[in-house]
């Protein structure tokens, strides 16, 4: 084997005084980083106690193939000394040492899981060993930091959810209750699971933390929103029971008024049930009045929760109410709507002048007669109306009688509407509303 030159040896030792020169700062930086509190597997468990201790044995390793190179290397310098030229001696001892096989004592009490003592090992393979014992324990660092800073930001925002949380609770009077007692039973496991072993903490560990929180604060926004919303609540309430209470009225007078003017089945028009307002028990204002009175009391769950099974009743009752008032209000629309039906059919026979055909004048007494008298007789007044109106169409069909101009044609309009005084044999006509 060729010896090498001197400039070859002057080569070598400059590349692994730069090296060691280079792991001599990163050992200091890896001494005194913060980090390097987290790898102490005295406050660590499972997995992440393994990595660290792992990583402990490749720092000490690093250490001790430091310390065997940096010694290796000032041999070589005192060898080597400040001189132009050496002999043949210097040379091959500056050989053995820069490029001959070392050997790495063991530690006394070296950490579990150390490397195997190097025996035969170059120094520039030594070099590099002690490169990769570096780059593993910064790895590790890197690692459970990184793990840390992650869980801590998750348990930072939890925490202050569920303070966020608690706030609203208290605002709303509200003691614990089961969704914010299983979150901070999560934070509480996530918290020291991530103090002791973060390497090991579970994604669902976060999801379950993570949905228990929100569950907890949806159900706390919702019932927020019931006690803010629920003094205008009650009073929707209120107006919606007028409106009830109005149609319910309503329908009342308009059968009344239905009875006494139409000729009805006594069965045609019923009532709204009995008590449907003021029933003690079941009644809808006696009931909105218990609701009222417990939400001015301090009971606004309570309240507000009655609130909801009372708008579903009122809102059931005020189709019924409006069912019941259309129904009330029909008869007397229907011989309103025959009135107009009988006016403008007149109206077009004036047109057609032939309003004095003595048929058509008396089918419209007779019509007229039905429709003006109470009670009225819708059936037969409707008949009659019917056959008036297609008596005029006929004779307008046929173009029977000469057009009356506009202006004669109102005045007679409005002589056949009065039924008093101008025909004397109108005076049986007693219902004029």
């Amino acid at each position: 084997m060729v010896a090498p030159t001197l400039e070859q040896i002057d080569a070598t030792l400059a590349r692994l005084s730069a090296a060691v020169a280079a792991q001599a700062a990163i050992l200091m930086e890896l001494e005194s980083t913060p980090g390097r509190a987290l790898i102490d597997p005295e406050r660590l468990t499972g997995a992440t106690c393994e990595r660290a201790t792992t990583a402990l044995a490749a720092l000490a390793d690093a250490w001790n193939c430091y310390r065997t190179l940096t010694e290796l290397l000032t041999a070589a310098r005192a060898v080597r000394g400040d001189k132009v030229r050496v002999d043949a001696r210097v040379t091959a001892e500056l050989d053995a040492l820069l490029h001959g096989p070392t050997a790495v004592p063991v530690l006394p009490g070296a950490p579990a899981g150390s490397p195997p003592p190097a025996v035969g090992i170059r120094p520039t393979e030594l070099a590099d060993r002690t490169d990769a014992a570096l780059g593993s324990v910064r790895a590790t660092i890197d690692e459970i930091l990184a793990a840390w800073s992650r869980l801590l930001a998750i348990l930072s925002a939890t925490e202050g959810q569920l303070a966020t949380a608690d706030e609203l609770a208290a605002r709303l009077r509200l003691g614990d209750d089961a969704g914010r007692t299983v979150a901070r039973r999560l934070l509480a496991e996530l918290s020291d699971l991530t103090a002791a072993d973060p390497l090991a903490v579970p994604d669902s560990l976060v999801t379950r933390l993570e949905a228990a929180v929100s569950t907890a604060q949806a159900g706390l926004d919702e019932l927020a929103r019931r006690h803010d919303t629920l003094p205008q609540a009650l009073r929707v309430a209120a107006a919606l029971l007028e409106r009830i209470a109005a149609l319910i009225d309503r329908a009342a007078t308009d059968a009344d008024r239905a009875r006494s003017r139409i000729l009805l089945p006594a069965t045609q028009l019923p009532r709204m049930p009995a008590g449907v307002l003021d029933d003690e028990r079941h009644g809808l204002r006696t009931w909105l009045d218990r609701l009222t009175a417990a939400a001015a009391a301090g009971r606004w769950k309570e309240a507000s929760r009655g609130l909801d099974r009372w708008r579903e009743l009122a809102d059931a009752t005020l189709i019924s109410a409006r069912r019941f008032a259309d129904r009330s209000a029909a008869p007397l629309q229907t011989r309103d709507d025959l009135r107009g039906l009988l006016g403008g059919w007149h109206a077009k026979a004036a047109g057609l002048g032939v309003v004095e055909d003595p048929d058509l004048a008396q089918a419209y007494r007779h019509a007229r007669s039905v429709l003006y008298t109470a009670p009225t007789d819708l059936d037969r007044a409707t008949a009659l109306v019917r056959a008036f109106g297609a008596a005029v169409d006929r004779r307008a069909a046929a173009g029977d009688g000469d057009p009356v101009p506009e202006a004669e044609a109102e005045v007679e309009v409005e002589v056949e509407a009065d039924p008093v005084g101008a025909r004397p044999d109108r005076g049986r006509e007693t219902d004029r509303t």
